[in-house]
């Protein structure tokens, strides 16, 4: 009866793998491989978003927690930066409205614009960069010409400076430049006699007020789409495992049925 047994689980193996034997065919092997790097791009892509959705979470934290931080003075953005970004300071001086320059491509409500930027002299040889708000682009070049002059009491909300990551456009590294792609401090820096902070101030409120500028909106604090697209990927992830083998079986099924038809005819 063993022997039985045995002799009849060797021949459903053998039907098993005679049913399967086409998945070693070079197309087959080539659609393996492919399921296999799409199934891999989309676990992938499911962490990676979710690993967004995380560090969305923190910076929301960070933005929330330090915006009821202690208020900074000038003196304290020319430390350590770090911890600092989204605290807010307390400034005071005069603007140096000949090295003001505009931020382009910044967009307000789905508007597209610039940022107008000044440096603000704290002290006669240090300054901070103050982004003083936001100008829609058939003024932008304009407006240059009118950023604010004279003394100022102003607050602001830090900021980190800002560089090129591994796509984007370019500064000129030399010369004096009006216009800048992002807020890179550093840039400004190079071409203005004050030496200025690390990082740069959004401008909240000032004494006197500034109308020329719409002010820079708050950092968002909302989750954003990463979570879901994160169940997106894990979604398609477990199509692709599930839907897989279940062509396998569709296609060894149909095999075996043109087998029995073969035999029969």
């Amino acid at each position: 009866m063993q022997r039985r047994n045995t002799g009849d689980e060797s021949k459903a193996a053998a039907s098993v793998l005679a049913m399967y034997g086409f998945v070693r065919q070079p197309k087959w092997i080539a659609a393996h491989l492919l399921t296999l790097l799409l199934l891999t791009t989309f676990i992938w892509a499911g962490f990676w978003q979710f690993g967004r959705h995380q560090d969305r979470g923190q910076r929301n934290e960070a933005v929330l927690n330090r915006a009821t931080a202690p208020m900074l003075n000038a003196q304290d953005l020319f430390g350590p930066s770090t911890d600092i970004e989204f605290r807010e300071a307390q400034l005071e001086g005069t603007w140096s409205t000949d090295d003001a320059v505009l931020i382009r491509n910044r967009s307000h409500q789905q508007a597209a614009g610039c940022h107008l930027a000044a440096p603000l002299a704290t002290s006669e040889l240090e300054g901070v960069l103050v982004v003083i708000g936001w100008i829609h682009e058939a003024e932008c070049q304009a407006k240059i010409q009118a950023a604010p002059a004279g003394a100022v009491s102003l607050t602001g909300r830090i900021r980190l400076s800002q560089t090129r990551g591994a796509i984007g456009a370019s500064d000129r590294s030399t010369g004096v430049l009006r216009t800048l792609a992002r807020t890179d401090v550093a840039r400004v820096d190079q071409q203005v006699n004050l030496v200025l902070a690390p990082v740069y101030v959004e401008l909240i409120q000032s004494t006197p007020p500034i109308e020329r500028a719409i002010p820079v909106d708050r950092p968002p604090t909302d989750v954003g789409p990463h979570l879901g697209y994160s169940v997106q990927w894990f979604l398609f992830f477990g199509v692709g495992a599930v839907g897989y083998p279940l062509v396998l079986r569709r296609q060894a099924r149909r095999g075996e049925a043109e087998t029995l038809e073969e035999i029969v005819g």
